[in-house]
């Protein structure tokens, strides 16, 4: 079973920036699982793979990060 992320400060300033800069990173339910969505200023992105809650979570928060280093 997936350990679930402790969000640092570094997590939360890229959670902050990306929002700010219009950049979402959302959970959809399927029946499969959770897919992980990347909505960048109206363009949307949905992951193939389906996830449990703790994988999407984590997954969430290492694609605000990877974001935030990509454009930043």
């Amino acid at each position: 079973m997936a350990k679930a992320i402790q969000p640092t400060p570094q997590h939360q300033k890229a959670l902050k920036w990306c929002l700010k800069n219009e950049i979402k990173v959302s959970q959809h339910p399927t029946l499969k699982g959770l897919r992980v969505e990347i909505n960048n200023r109206g363009t949307r992105i949905l992951s193939p793979k389906t996830y449990s809650k703790i994988q999407a979570n984590n997954k969430c928060w290492e694609l605000y990060l990877y974001l935030y280093k990509k454009y930043y």
